[in-house]
């Protein structure tokens, strides 16, 4: 273990590596400037490399830098992880839920407390990711996921629902179209969904100009702001439509892929798991 620095520096560094900035990392650690400068160059002593270059009142990360913060990065949420089961008590059952990044933020997230009221005695502790996972290596009871893609065989797959998708908006940006050509808000992470909106609808829409953004969290928030017209699955804008934020006014069409859980063991089996899916399963009903 005599290679190892202090862990409050390794911390330090992949936060100050992630923003390219010991401003930001100490503001989002809580610390000073001169405390992050002085963990970075504690770990540099320590290896004797460097791991940054600073230039012009600016740090620049180091191709041995960027590696040594991809293994770091990799590391430090296992060891969270480690910590945190110690330090559970005995009679807290932990489940490890992996969830598509905008369905947790946008739909899962604002629910898990009413999961909690109805079962004291068990922790979900959520994490965000898409496609493809290896539950075993990344220690995970289950993941949600959208089933466009293949999964290994040996993962039980509990259904939750069918996907529906479809254009939204705010209600101030739909009255002030008038029947004129939206700005068309699309996401990186699904570039084909108007297109296939369209295929499934049979309604081809005019469109003056496109926007993009990287997930579908941040075109949905960018429709809510005005700026334009995106396309969101139904699970994904619900709350914004109940409250008036959104309005949907091709309403949804359904399409070829479900929302489903990937698990390792058969949920039947493992009473901490079932409840969760019988618990998801009843919000999906709900939409």
């Amino acid at each position: 273990m005599k290679h190892l620095p202090p862990l409050s520096a390794l911390i330090s560094f992949c936060i100050a590596a992630k923003h390219q900035s010991f401003t930001k990392a100490a503001q989002e650690l809580n610390q000073t400037h001169g405390a992050i400068s002085r963990s970075v160059k504690l770990l540099e002593t320590h290896f004797g490399v460097a791991l940054f270059e600073r230039r012009n009142r600016r740090i620049y990360i180091t191709v041995k830098g960027q590696a040594f913060a991809k293994r770091i990065n990799s590391i430090l949420p296992q060891i969270e992880t480690a910590c945190e089961e110690l330090s559970t008590p005995e009679n807290i059952s932990k489940l490890a839920i992996s969830c598509e990044p905008s369905l947790a933020m946008r739909w899962l997230m604002p629910r898990l407390e009413g999961f909690h009221r109805l079962n004291a005695n068990l922790d979900v502790h959520l994490s965000t990711a898409g496609g493809p996972v290896d539950l075993a290596k990344n220690g995970l009871s289950a993941a949600i996921r959208r089933s466009d893609f293949k999964w290994a065989d040996d993962y039980w797959v509990t259904d939750l629902g069918k996907e529906f998708i479809g254009p939204v908006c705010s209600p101030s940006y739909l009255k002030a179209l008038e029947g004129g050509e939206a700005t068309r808000l699309h996401t990186r992470t699904r570039k084909q969904a108007w297109q296939d909106w369209e295929k499934s609808s049979k309604q081809p829409m005019a469109y003056q100009a496109d926007k993009y953004f990287d997930h579908f969290y941040f075109s949905l928030q960018a429709a809510v702001a005005g700026m334009g017209m995106a396309i969101g699955p139904r699970i994904l804008v619900a709350d914004d439509i109940k409250s008036g934020l959104l309005v949907a006014p091709y309403d949804f069409v359904e399409t070829p892929f479900n929302y489903v859980v990937l698990s390792l063991e058969k949920p039947e089996s493992q009473e901490e798991l079932n409840s969760f899916i019988l618990w998801l399963q009843g919000l999906f009903n709900q939409i």
